[in-house]
């Protein structure tokens, strides 16, 4: 018996009412102002063994460009007039963030074994996985990453709780760590209306605001006791404590939200005097894969339950007649749904399976012999 793939990743697009809904091997997009399907799933789609490809989405700065990957190892950069492939890049690797340089002239990737890499989108000429040189190199898994609007800097953050901010595109220049979290950092993005703070959170249960360029904390926000009620049911030592999944920012209302792996809940920060505040609970229906505040202030929830996507307007209500149609939608049935939690696997209060072990243990001694000066 097939069941309905939920939409794993979400993204909106930084000017236009678009949201992109990651579905398996496809996504479907939506007019956030309407409701309408912009984008559908394609009738055609193969029923076969169901991957994750949107792991990683990321649109540039205006919005003309987005690029995803996923499991099956590719970079594709997608133009968002018409939906075609514009390039595609080998990854060799998983990819767990992408971002987009501010010209758009090279989109720099993070890889699950804790390496950086940048690829040139002016250069269609492929580069084979030996001749590609890494940005810079973790010993540990690499977890989020951005750059900064100048493109002089690119901050990375680990399994090993570290966050690092090294030069761009010479990462061999570490400028400074920011550090103090007690658990894997999962994310960590720049303020949209200050980027020159940083934003982090992950396993700890605090989100913390730091000086990015000084690497010193401005602020360390604990949210343990908002999210307590609301955790889910551990399967393991990993999955004990709440652990966030997604951040979101909407600038209109300074507004910040974060969601929690297979939580039903969304906390809702406010940005007050320089500082975060709580400011609200909502509590959804179902546990939340994934968030994104659109350009009217709206949030944007995907849901691993009956409801796929609801969205909720700045005051905090419940709009569901510009869901409806994206919730009857169809979207990729599959036998087998790969694992939508994979992110408690992040934590090491259990061993990682020996395979991977191994893997990691043979690319770390390969990391002093492969990082060279750019």
């Amino acid at each position: 018996m097939s069941t309905k793939l939920p939409f794993t990743k979400i993204v909106h697009n930084p000017k236009k009412s678009e949201l992109v809904l990651a579905n398996g091997h496809h996504f479907l997009v939506l007019n956030t102002s309407t409701g309408e399907l912009i984008k559908s799933y394609p009738e055609d789609a193969k029923v076969e063994p169901v991957t994750d490809y949107y792991r990683c989405m990321s649109f540039n700065k205006d919005g003309s460009l987005l690029a995803t990957s996923g499991e099956n190892k590719q970079i594709i950069v997608w133009d968002t007039q018409d939906w075609t492939v514009k390039n595609t890049k080998p990854a060799y690797k998983r990819i767990n963030a992408v971002q987009f340089t501010s010209d758009s002239s090279e989109i720099v990737a993070a890889d699950k074994f804790g390496d950086v890499y940048n690829h040139s989108l002016k250069d269609d000429t492929p580069v084979s996985e030996e001749k590609q040189l890494p940005v810079l190199g973790h010993v540990s898994m690499v977890t989020d990453m951005v750059l900064t609007p100048d493109d002089k800097f690119v901050i990375t953050s680990d399994r090993d709780e570290h966050i690092r901010v090294s030069r761009y595109p010479n990462g061999y220049n570490i400028e400074c760590f920011c550090l103090g979290h007690t658990d894997v950092v999962t994310c960590i993005q720049l303020l949209p209306w200050n980027t020159s703070i940083l934003v982090s959170a992950g396993g700890d249960g605090t989100i913390r605001l730091w000086d990015t360029l000084k690497g010193t904390q401005i602020q360390c926000l604990d949210l343990k006791e908002q999210i307590e009620p609301y955790k889910p049911t551990a399967a393991d030592a990993n999955s004990e404590d709440a652990i966030v999944s997604s951040i979101s920012f909407d600038s209109a209302t300074q507004r910040v939200a974060v969601a929690f792996a297979k939580s039903p809940a969304i906390l809702l920060l406010a940005y007050k005097e320089n500082k975060l505040e709580f400011e609200q609970t909502i509590v959804t229906e179902s546990p939340v894969l994934d968030i994104a505040f659109d350009n009217e202030s709206k949030l944007w929830i995907s849901h691993d339950g009956a409801e796929s996507i609801s969205v909720y307007n700045e005051k905090v209500e419940k709009v569901p007649e510009l869901t409806e149609k994206i919730n009857k939608a169809s979207v990729c049935q599959a036998d087998k749904i790969f694992d939508l939690y994979t992110i408690f696997g992040l934590r090491k209060f259990l061993e990682l399976p020996e395979n991977l072990v191994t893997a990691y243990a043979e690319e770390a001694k390969n990391k002093k012999r492969k990082t060279t000066a750019a």
